[in-house]
């Protein structure tokens, strides 16, 4: 999650949606709290979010929900930054958590339990099963409020990426290059699955698939769009 008073936007982070490159690319613009002395206490004694500081030095985590964001900054003032997130075909997205916690190794993810599980797995149908039992959240979840409605001012798509992030800077006013970072080099998701376990993900991400119109067998989604 990034946020600058200055450009006026908000970047809602939905984890291996690219976030992490579009993180990389607004970073300048963006402003930063970590040097705010009550932050950098917090920090030492192992807390990793202020919600309490002045409005423009609060710090909040990676995966900031737009709802959290918008509860934890003063009234109104959420719905007067643009905000932005993009989303991910769910079949897509748990093959790249599986290779994400599989593979690398400089994330400090990579470091939990859940990492050390995941890659003692003995395969792709072991892992789904595994994420699917711990409850994987919806995507929906980080955009939208508890009654279901969208929150940012424009949702994207991780597979049109380039494109939607593109979009988003001109209307926010900046200059700004997308590269890649924590890329996964891998092959078509869809073989990774059959049946059984393309409708294990249809089942529980039905939530996100019918809000943002994804499909199993599709090529291509629609362009992002102003939510």
């Amino acid at each position: 999650m990034l946020i600058s008073h200055r450009h006026r936007f908000a970047f809602i982070h939905v984890p291996k949606t690219g976030g992490s490159s579009v993180a990389k690319a607004l970073w300048s613009h963006a402003d930063h709290a970590d040097d705010y002395w009550a932050n950098r206490w917090l920090e030492h004694v192992g807390i990793h979010v202020n919600h309490y500081a002045p409005y423009r030095l609060r710090k909040f985590r990676s995966h900031t929900s737009a709802d959290t964001l918008r509860r934890n900054l003063p009234r109104g003032l959420f719905d007067s930054l643009f905000s932005f997130a993009f989303v991910r075909n769910p079949w897509d997205l748990m093959v790249s958590y599986y290779h994400f916690l599989r593979d690398a190794d400089d994330h400090p993810e990579h470091q939990s339990h859940r990492r050390r599980h995941a890659s003692s797995l003995p395969d792709f149908e072991a892992y789904l099963r595994y994420e699917l039992r711990r409850g994987k959240i919806s995507q929906t979840r980080m955009v939208a409020d508890s009654r279901g409605r969208v929150l940012v001012s424009f949702l994207g798509r991780y597979e049109s990426l380039a494109a939607d992030f593109g979009a988003c800077c001109r209307h926010i006013g900046i200059s700004a290059s997308l590269g890649r970072a924590n890329a996964s080099v891998r092959g078509d998701y869809r073989r990774y699955y059959n049946d059984r376990l393309a409708s294990l993900v249809r089942d529980h991400f039905a939530e996100d698939i019918e809000r943002f119109g994804y499909e199993f067998e599709a090529d291509s989604v629609p362009m992002g769009r102003a939510a």
